[in-house]
């Protein structure tokens, strides 16, 4: 049985992000509030009660995380987060709170949110649902980079997980890291079909001609292909600009094309993890136009690469 639902906390979740991206409250404000916004996302993953109370700090809480497949990844993210927000809540800390202490604790709060997408492609197959690849790819491409690089440590041999990472390394960092990265991992990117014995026979089947076609214009291995990603949507990029950078110039995407039609347990539960992920963000157009915004703090995160 389910416990956690995205409505009974839509409300909350709108006036903590609300604070922390949209308004000009001080920095010490924004990870105090932060850390109320990771505890969401806590009762999110752990599946708890909204009648239960908890803290990032409780014990049983502690304990239910590290029986998490993946646990570290969220106990890393909530160690920080509560590293940083014991800092701005208790009076002992006098100093000035800096916006590179903000950036770190959205770093660890990227970090929880992916976790949602890590435990689900860990019980789906990354690339196997086309609809579910289109709508990751909505995704602010830190969160996507952040899914990926996790995915790609424990499955190497995933070309789907590679292109992907590619060119979400290319838009959350630079041309420079993404081919660095490709360089890194020539060898075994030279050991790769482009496409899979999956694709290969159902094109074969459906046109064999095409397929003759294909086999000669394709790029020979998976090196290739990163190379040639990078300079066709790096190009792409240079010339127009990133078509979204995060949650706030995603939004009226996710909202037009975003959610997967259908019923199955797999297409559900990715949209009820995309929807959290929304849950409570503003369309970055209609912020910049909002005359009563005094300051509009949006997702920027320093050398997240």
């Amino acid at each position: 049985m389910v416990h956690f639902n995205n409505d009974e906390y839509q409300t909350l979740a709108s006036d903590l992000i609300g604070d922390i991206f949209y308004t000009s409250t001080s920095y010490r404000g924004k990870i105090s509030t932060l850390r109320q916004y990771a505890e969401i996302i806590v009762r999110k993953i752990l599946d708890i009660v909204p009648q239960k109370e908890i803290t990032l700090g409780d014990e049983d809480i502690r304990k239910s995380i590290r029986m998490l497949p993946n646990y570290k990844v969220v106990e890393k993210s909530v160690n920080k987060l509560k590293k940083k927000g014991n800092k701005t809540t208790h009076t002992k800390y006098r100093g000035e709170v800096t916006l590179e202490e903000f950036n770190i604790a959205i770093d660890g709060l990227f970090d929880l949110l992916s976790y949602l997408l890590i435990s689900y492609f860990e019980k789906y197959k990354f690339g196997t649902n086309e609809s579910v690849m289109f709508s990751f790819s909505i995704l602010p491409p830190i969160i996507r980079y952040k899914v990926l690089v996790f995915l790609y440590k424990k499955y190497p041999d995933n070309i789907f997980i590679i292109d992907k990472l590619v060119l979400a390394t290319l838009k959350a960092c630079d041309a420079e890291t993404a081919t660095k990265w490709i360089e890194d991992n020539k060898e075994s990117l030279l050991q790769m079909n482009a496409y899979s014995e999956e694709f290969n026979s159902e094109i074969a089947q459906q046109d064999p001609n095409l397929a003759e076609i294909l086999k000669y214009m394709a790029p020979p291995n998976m090196y290739q292909l990163c190379k040639d990603k990078i300079d066709q949507v790096g190009a792409t990029i240079r010339s127009n600009g990133l078509t979204y950078s995060d949650f706030e110039s995603a939004l009226p995407y996710y909202r037009q094309a975003g959610r997967v039609q259908g019923s199955t347990p797999e297409v559900q539960e990715f949209n009820d993890v995309m929807d959290f992920l929304y849950m409570g963000r503003r369309e970055r157009e209609r912020l910049c136009s909002d005359s009563n915004n005094s300051m509009v703090v949006l997702n920027i995160i320093s050398d997240v690469c």
